[in-house]
C-alpha cells in the first residue's frame, strides 16, 4: 500500500517530494537499518506496481551516515523500494516494502493554460511587430538612401548641364 513520505521517516527512508509524478527526479535518502548496521554499500531496489514492473538496482552514494540516490519516476504505478547492502542483507520494511504513490503529471487547468498562453502570444506578436518595424525601418532607410542618391545624381546632372550652357 502506497503511503505518504512522512510515514517512513522513522525507518530512515525519505523522498525529496511529497507528491510524485511521472518524469519527476527525486532524491531518495536512506539512513535505515542497513546504514545503522555499518553498511558501506547500499542499493535501492525499485519497481512499480504490485508486480514490481521495471525493476532496477540503483547504487546509492554514501554522504556521512546517509545513502542517497536520484531516481527518475517512469510509471504512474506505485513506486516500491527495498534496500540491499553488499552482504545481501535486505531492509524491505518487514516484507511490506516502502511504497510511494505516483500520480500522472497534472494537466493544466483551463485558467492556467489561458494565462500561460496569453503572455506567449503577446510576446510573439510584439516580436513579430518588432521584426516588422525593423523591416519597415530598414526599408524606409533604404528608400531614403536611394531617394537621396537619386536627388544627388539629379543635382549633379543639373549642375553639369548648367555649366555646359554657360560655357
Amino acid at each position: 500500500m502506497a503511503r505518504a513520505k512522512q510515514e517512513y521517516m522513522a525507518n530512515g527512508v525519505e523522498i525529496s517530494k511529497a507528491q510524485l509524478g511521472i518524469g519527476d527526479e527525486v532524491i531518495l535518502s536512506y539512513s535505515g537499518l542497513l546504514a545503522k548496521s555499518g553498511a558501506d554499500i547500499v542499493y535501492a531496489h525499485i519497481g512499480y506496481g504490485e508486480k514490481w514492473k521495471d525493476k532496477a538496482f540503483i547504487p546509492m552514494e554514501k554522504q556521512s551516515d546517509v545513502f542517497k540516490a536520484i531516481i527518475k519516476i517512469d510509471r504512474s504505478d506505485d513506486l516500491n523500494i527495498a534496500f540491499k547492502d553488499g552482504g545481501d542483507n535486505w531492509d524491505n520494511n518487514s516484507l511490506a516494502n516502502y511504497s510511494f504513490r505516483v500520480k500522472k503529471k497534472p494537466g493544466r487547468t483551463a485558467s492556467q493554460s489561458v494565462s500561460a498562453a496569453k503572455p506567449k502570444k503577446t510576446q510573439k506578436k510584439s516580436t513579430t511587430s518588432a521584426s516588422r518595424i525593423g523591416k519597415s525601418a530598414s526599408s524606409s532607410k533604404n528608400a531614403t538612401t536611394k531617394t537621396t542618391a537619386a536627388k544627388s545624381t539629379t543635382a549633379k546632372k543639373a549642375t553639369v548641364a548648367k555649366s555646359k550652357k554657360k560655357a
